[in-house]
C-alpha cells in the first residue's frame, strides 16, 4: 500500500530490523556472521511453503542484503569475503548520537580515561569517555565505556 510524501518524510531513520541486526552482532562481537545467519538471528523470516510466498520472501532476502551493504557503506558495519562467503561485523564500536538532533556520528574527536573514587568494597568505576563534534550542535561527550577495577 503507497503511502504519501508527508508520511514518508516523518519515517524514521533508523528501522526495528536495523536495531535487531546490531543487537545480534553486538552479542556476538568475537565471531563475523553471514546475511543468513544474521537474518535466522533475528525476527526476520521468510517463508518458501507456497510459490506466491517464497517469491515474496525472494525479494524480502534481497531487500535485507541491500540494508546489509547499505550499514556497511555508512560504516556501521564491516564486510569481507572469505571463502567465496560475504560476512559482516559489527562495526565501529563508537557511534555516539547528538542529544539534540540525534545525528550519528561515527569517530569520536579525542578520547580519555577517568576513574572515580573508591567504592564500599575498595573497587573503582574507570570511564572512557568520547568527544564527539555534531555538524549543526559542535561538541558533546558520551561515556563509551564504564569498568569496575
Amino acid at each position: 500500500m503507497p503511502i504519501d510524501k508527508e508520511e514518508f518524510r516523518g519515517g524514521e531513520l533508523q528501522s526495528k530490523v536495523e536495531d535487531e541486526i546490531f543487537a545480534f552482532l553486538n552479542e556476538r562481537k568475537e565471531k563475523a556472521y553471514t546475511s543468513q545467519e544474521i537474518m535466522g538471528g533475528t525476527k526476520f523470516s521468510t517463508n518458501f511453503s507456497s510459490p506466491e510466498i517464497a517469491e515474496m520472501s525472494t525479494f524480502s532476502i534481497a531487500d535485507f542484503t541491500i540494508l546489509l551493504h547499505e550499514l556497511v557503506n555508512k560504516g556501521r558495519l564491516k564486510m569481507k569475503i572469505i571463502g567465496g562467503q560475504m560476512y559482516f561485523l559489527a562495526g565501529p564500536n563508537v557511534i555516539a548520537k547528538c542529544p539534540k538532533c540525534k545525528t550519528e556520528v561515527i569517530e569520536p574527536k579525542k578520547t580519555w580515561k577517568m576513574t572515580g573514587r573508591p567504592d564500599k568494597k575498595g573497587r573503582r568505576l574507570q570511564m572512557k569517555i568520547g568527544l564527539f563534534k555534531c555538524p549543526r550542535h559542535g561538541n558533546f561527550r558520551i561515556a563509551l565505556s564504564k569498568q569496575k577495577i
